[in-house]
């Protein structure tokens, strides 16, 4: 039996908890009406799933971080970077040309800027002799100061795209992020000049069109990392391209939210040899037919190439997408003696039993990280894979750090969803999942209406993590598993050494906890992110939260009626001045 904890709260509740009505009405990533306008549908659904598994980072108040001393390389750089970034920016009395004149190349005109080309040649030359990191670090703090004055001043009228690639544009350059900018095409078609370039991140470019990237990843056969997630009109042809250019070369692709078809998939597993990471989220078209077609040609073609395709297959994401049962076990059936990291969340996969069938016929586990969320799973498929797992010895068991089963659907008597008596039908399993760090069961409404078995779990799991998603009908009695316990001074324990709760980030989002759970809470010294969105809670537990946890920088207080509505996203400015006064 636990130790007594140092807060007492009435038993176990049966009250029912029901989500508040913004959740309740709103499905997962449904796009709202601002969305309608939006060039992507997909992609402003993935914008809104996104803004929920980061807990409303919109919303954020953002404590300022006190960073140490920056070492002497780094304060270079970034006084470097600076006056780079104001010798290529363009002068307020001289604006980029208006769409009117037929120019879309946003600070672009060769009129204006062909006077700095000569500059500019002189500051690639030197650029160019800096050792390779050096020279990438300060492509990437001037390309973040062009992305963030875009941001913080709309009128800006920004750089010179023809400076910006004659500096950095060049053999040297191995890792360039355009992520972010509205990178005008003109820069885009520059890219080839960077001959030895191995990282390429182009993702959200929502207008970047497929025969011009297609035409620029071939001159790249160098390529190792690709990340073009949001390029929603990239498809075959640049994918094909890509798989022919850099062939063995290539070992991580994220391809979510694009156009890409089995025919583009097809050439990158047969031509891809060291494919180490694929990321399909939200592609489209990745039914049981297309897929059982994209692995049989992809096996018959990489014969030619004298390779198993994904053989060295490490992470896997299929998130929102049409894979069923029979798609997921024939992908496996390529790459589970290799894969550590599963994302098969919002599919249409109504079992985990392909999953466990393929990985606990291994004589080795090597999965770490399991995202299941949004599917239909009964108690036996879940514990039919947690319960072997279980059974693995100590070094495979502790290799599972991360599990996501958040907003699991209620749809039959035989799949209730998570609810506190399936919870405890797996807690004697996940109480041996020793190296579990990082746990999301967000939005399962139908858990913690009962005290146990969710006190129970974040005794003995939850505050061994750093990161626990909790957006569920929480009381605050569920949480005195973070407390200290309470010494016996009659019969004292040497034996029994107290460790503190590792938690990171916390997210108590939709629940009931109020003001009683500010002890539990403020056990989590190393707390550093924590949100509270629609609680019942006032700034009585945040100032002793603050108080006790030194390193918090985060905080989501949307909708907490207790908090001023001034203070929501501001409240370590108000709290540092001290007009935050205890309810």
């Amino acid at each position: 039996m636990p130790p007594k904890r140092s807060i007492t709260t009435s038993g176990g509740s049966t009250r029912s908890s029901r989500p508040s009505k913004r959740y309740r009405n709103a499905a997962i990533g449904a796009p709202s009406a601002d969305d309608a306008a939006a060039a992507s549908p997909r992609l402003a659904q993935a914008q809104a799933l996104a803004e929920r598994a980061g807990g409303g980072a919109s919303y954020l108040a953002v404590r300022p971080v006190r960073h140490g001393v920056r070492s002497l390389r780094e304060t270079s750089l970034q006084v470097a970077a600076r006056g780079l970034y104001e010798s290529v920016r363009i002068a307020r009395d001289q604006p980029a040309a208006s769409p009117s004149k037929g120019n879309s190349n946003i600070g672009w005109d060769p009129e204006r800027d062909s006077g700095r080309i000569e500059d500019a040649r002189h500051l690639r030359t030197f650029i160019q002799n800096l050792p390779v990191d050096v020279a990438n670090r300060l492509m990437r703090l001037v390309l973040d100061m062009t992305t963030s004055t875009s941001f913080d001043d709309p009128s800006d009228p920004g750089v010179s795209v023809m400076s910006i690639a004659m500096l950095f544009f060049h053999p040297n350059t191995t890792r360039l992020s355009l992520s972010g900018m509205a990178a005008p095409m003109l820069l885009v078609s520059r890219i080839p000049h960077c001959t030895g370039l191995t990282e390429l991140d182009l993702s959200g470019h929502v207008a970047l069109r497929d025969p011009i990237l297609a035409k620029v990843v071939a001159q790249l056969p160098t390529l190792e990392i690709v990340n073009l997630k949001g390029c929603t009109k990239i498809g075959d042809q640049t994918l094909v391209a890509l798989s022919m250019a850099s062939e063995d070369r290539l070992r991580v692709v994220n391809l979510s939210l694009t156009a890409v078809t089995i025919k583009g998939l097809t050439s990158l597993l047969a031509r891809c040899k060291n494919l180490e990471v694929l990321k399909l989220a939200n592609v489209q078209g990745l039914n049981e037919r297309n897929v059982s077609k994209w692995i049989t040609d992809a096996t018959d073609a990489a014969l030619g190439w004298r390779h198993a395709p994904l053989s060295r297959l490490r992470t896997l994401k299929v998130r929102s997408t049409e894979f069923t049962d029979a798609s997921i076990g024939r992908l496996l059936s390529l790459c589970a003696p290799t894969l550590e990291r599963l994302d098969v969340s919002y599919s249409n996969l109504k079992t985990l039993d392909f999953i466990s069938s393929a990985l606990h016929t291994l004589p080795e586990w090597k999965l770490t990280k399991l995202v299941a969320s949004g599917l239909p799973l009964t108690p036996t498929t879940l514990q039919g894979f947690f319960d072997p797992l279980a059974e693995r010895p100590d070094e495979e068991r502790r290799r599972f750090s991360t599990l996501k089963l958040g907003s699991l659907p209620a749809t039959s008597t035989k799949a209730p969803g998570l609810t506190d008596a399936v919870l405890a039908k797996l807690m004697p399993s996940l109480e041996k999942l020793d190296g579990l760090e990082k746990v999301s069961l967000f939005q399962n409404w139908g858990l913690g209406k009962l005290e146990q078995p969710l006190s129970r779990f974040v005794e003995v799991i939850g505050r061994k993590c750093t990161f626990l998603d909790l957006t569920l009908p929480v009381e605050s009695y569920h949480l005195e598993g973070l407390l200290p316990p309470i010494e016996d001074e009659s019969d004292p324990d040497p034996s029994i050494s107290y460790e503190p709760p590792r938690l990171q980030t916390l997210v108590l989002d939709s629940s009931r906890i109020t003001d009683d759970a500010a002890g539990a809470i403020s056990a989590c010294h190393d707390l550093r992110s924590l949100h509270l969105a629609e609680t019942r809670i006032s700034t009585r537990l945040l100032s002793t939260v603050l108080n006790s946890c030194p390193n918090l920088v985060q905080l989501n207080l949307t909708s907490c009626r207790g908090v001023p509505v001034t203070q929501r996203r501001t409240f370590f400015e108000a709290w540092a001045k001290g007009e935050v006064s205890p309810a």
